[in-house]
């Protein structure tokens, strides 16, 4: 009954701590990604304040916004000036993402017509050999934030009236004087609305 008892209390004992191994294993992997989540945090609000920056701000009053001459330049050296400037990766700015982070702005340009959406990269500052983040890639984590945007990819034309009035030229003008004829009819207008496209921005900030 002795031997019968101890073999009991060494089986109990061998079960508990193969529970107690169990449980500390699965605390471990649970908690394991935790410790990257202020981290993960910082670099989600990086991105949505430079996206946020580059969507409200320009360089010079009365010009678009750096966001919307990115999109009217595409893949450019005015796309790398501007991303290195403002974001990060020019030696003599101020940038809003540290240097121990990298980046890369990206749009999806929604079709009219229904058809796939396609993607394009308009900066990696990991591409940008005159960044001071060139080469760095992803390794550690990764997180974005986006916009949408409204743009043409067809120019409105605003028009021209057909008529002769002071605050205007009209049809048939001479360069450097009033326009020199009034139609008897009314003209057809010459407005052209142009197409618009949206586009999802996004900036994905990674270490």
């Amino acid at each position: 009954m002795q031997r019968q008892g101890f073999i009991f209390s060494l089986d109990a004992f061998v079960a508990f701590t193969l529970i107690m191994i169990t449980i500390s294993l699965l605390i471990f992997l649970i908690g394991t990604p935790k410790p990257f989540y202020p981290s993960l945090e910082q670099a989600h609000m990086l991105a949505y304040d430079t996206l946020t920056v580059l969507a409200t701000s320009t360089g010079v009053p009365n010009d678009p916004t750096y966001l919307e001459q990115i999109m009217n330049e595409g893949q450019s050296a005015t796309t790398n000036r501007i991303m290195r400037e403002v974001a990060g990766g020019a030696a003599n700015h101020s940038p809003i993402i540290p240097y121990g982070y990298g980046f890369r702005l990206e749009k999806l340009v929604f079709n009219p017509d229904g058809s796939a959406a396609v993607s394009n990269v308009l900066y990696n500052s990991s591409s940008d050999a005159a960044s001071d983040r060139y080469g760095r890639q992803f390794t550690k984590l990764q997180t974005s934030a986006t916009t949408f945007m409204s743009i043409y990819s067809v120019s409105r034309k605003p028009g021209e009236s057909p008529f002769c009035y002071r605050s205007c030229s009209g049809y048939g003008k001479v360069a450097g004087s009033l326009c020199d004829k009034t139609p008897c009819n009314v003209s057809k207008s010459n407005f052209e609305s142009g197409e618009s496209e949206v586009i999802l921005v996004q900036l994905a900030v990674f270490t």
